[in-house]
């Protein structure tokens, strides 16, 4: 029971109010500190005591999702958004690793460069990020948050967008060749001063390094966060370079694992190991890539002019001059006729006068043997793609015995890559664990859950309530004392069909949510 002082009640009632609440509900009344740590391209059966000790032990302790999931398409600066507002591409507007800017550029710009993004966030408002973000909510209710990333600038700045605006603190050691570290334009100096640069690559050993120095050294004991998001992209480099499996993804995973073991023994130091409440996500898996002609289509004289090409792994975006529908329908028929080719997406209705039009609960596209852009969460009549085509893939093992290959556009005499963004379970699957006083202990979940469902969890945690339109859930499955008896939770399998292409979308679903597992295709005459 929540004992309230006379003079407590008058100074901050609602506050203390709110705290009797979260007690009820099984939730420390203040948690000390949240962090979420991001590991780019984490594999969940990467985590092992031999290779990630550290992580494994937090995996044992805590709760360890076994259904987590990637956004669809599974690129890193589609999940970055998806982790910090709640929302699906459809709703935050970031529907791939490229922008598509006409007014401003002939050709896709890659958001990986957060100058890219300014531009964006120009053309589109002021606002390169359409909801609200975790920064902004927790602003609202007086709660300090930084974010720090050892990735590439655009992800960075997804993570806070409203930053580099003079709203919020965030940190990244690639930003201006050495220049600029941080924004506020006080935290750049600050940092500069007492770290210096770093040195090396802007996604490499020494970014991470860096970055997590800064954490440890100056974020936990000079800014005294209460929320912190901690993005650690030295894994996604690596393993693009070698592969997962590899001798430089282990080594990179390795080098993670052991900055994940300093930041807990700083915690204890200062005391707040046990009050932290930690999450630990990805956001994707990685799959081996071998090249083939997958885009032929594309080559044909009628559509010279016509299409701009987004190829993002295992899943291409593609948007239609003037969003024609004819065009869209012949592409669609050109690509359903290669044996390659896994999905379709449309949007649920054909376009009328060059206009995109999105309807809410499509699951089919307009045309036959699609299934709707609006399932994928990827209908965007000013920002999104026309058409969009996932490739096969298989389970088949990468040279270093890693199960999972999705073949990419490009030429079969091509060195085969490594990477991620299709619609295949090596990708889709990612990293979910939670640990801390406000978590169950050593406990596996099978309910579905993903990225969107960081926000409105971490939210919950701080006792503000999550927006009900939020695309993520709350894991109070997760919670010590839990904060609902039974999550309802099904799997799903659509089917679409036209002559001579039949192909299949798994999906899984908990507490009214929808997560995309894979897509196959299926014998037509099945």
């Amino acid at each position: 029971m929540c004992v309230l002082g006379v003079k407590a009640m008058i100074k901050n009632t609602i506050l203390l109010l709110l705290g009797c609440l979260l007690f009820a509900a099984g939730l420390s009344a203040k948690p000390a500190l949240v962090v979420v740590l991001v590991i780019d391209g984490l594999r969940p059966d990467s985590v092992t005591p031999d290779l990630m000790p550290h992580l494994h032990r937090l995996k044992m302790q805590g709760v360890w999702y076994t259904k987590a999931h990637s956004v669809f398409p599974t690129v890193t600066r589609v999940n970055a958004t998806s982790i910090v507002t709640g929302m699906l591409p459809r709703r935050h507007g970031i529907v791939s690793n490229a922008l598509y800017l006409p007014e401003r550029s002939a050709v896709l710009l890659s958001n990986g460069d957060y100058r890219n993004l300014l531009l964006w966030g120009e053309a589109h408002g002021g606002r390169m990020v359409g909801p609200k973000t975790l920064h902004e909510y927790l602003r609202e209710a007086g709660i300090p948050f930084v974010a720090l990333s050892s990735g590439s600038t655009g992800n960075a700045v997804l993570l806070n967008p409203t930053a580099p605006h003079g709203d919020g603190q965030l940190v990244n050691p690639g930003f201006e060749d050495g220049k600029r570290v941080a924004f506020p334009d006080s935290l750049n100096t600050e940092l500069l001063k007492r770290f210096g640069p770093a040195k090396g690559g802007k996604e490499g050993d020494e970014a991470l390094l860096w970055t997590e120095r800064v954490l440890r050294e100056y974020v936990l004991g000079t800014l005294h966060p209460q929320v912190i998001v901690n993005w650690m992209g030295r894994a996604d480099s690596a393993q693009h370079q070698s592969g997962a499996g590899s001798p430089e993804g282990l080594a990179a995973l390795r080098l993670i694992d052991a900055q994940i073991g300093l930041l807990l023994g700083r915690l204890r130091e200062l005391e707040l190991l046990e009050k932290t409440n930690i999450i630990v996500t990805s956001d994707h898996g990685f799959d081996y890539e071998p090249p083939a002609d997958l885009l032929a289509p594309l080559r044909e004289p009628e559509f010279e002019g016509k299409v701009v090409t987004d190829r993002e792994g295992g899943t291409t975006l593609l948007y239609v001059k003037n969003r024609d529908a004819a065009t869209i329908e012949r592409l669609t028929e050109k690509f359903q006729a290669l044996a390659m080719t896994n999905a379709v997406f449309v949007a649920g209705k054909r376009p009328v006068d060059g206009k995109l039009i999105c309807e809410e609960g499509a699951v089919k596209g307009f045309l036959p043997g699609t299934f709707a852009l609006e399932l994928a969460a990827q209908c965007l009549p000013e920002r999104g793609a026309d058409l969009i085509v996932t490739h096969r893939w298989s389970a088949d093992a990468n040279p270093f015995g890693v199960p999972g290959t999705q073949w990419i556009p490009g030429s079969a005499g091509q060195p085969a890559h490594h990477g991620h963004g299709g619609l295949n379970p090596y990708v889709t699957h990612s990293t979910l664990l939670a640990v801390g006083p406000d978590f169950a202990q050593g406990q596996e979940i099978d309910v579905p859950a993903g990225n969107t469902d960081i926000t409105p969890t971490v939210l919950s945690l701080e006792g503000i309530a999550p927006p009900r339109d939020m695309d993520g859930r709350v894991l109070g499955e997760a919670f010590r004392k839990r904060t609902m008896r039974e999550v309802e939770s099904a799997a799903q399998r659509l089917r679409v069909s036209t002559d001579g292409f039949c192909t299949e979308l798994e999906l899984l679903h908990a507490s009214g949510r929808r997560y995309l597992d894979l897509a196959k295709r299926c014998d037509a005459g099945r």
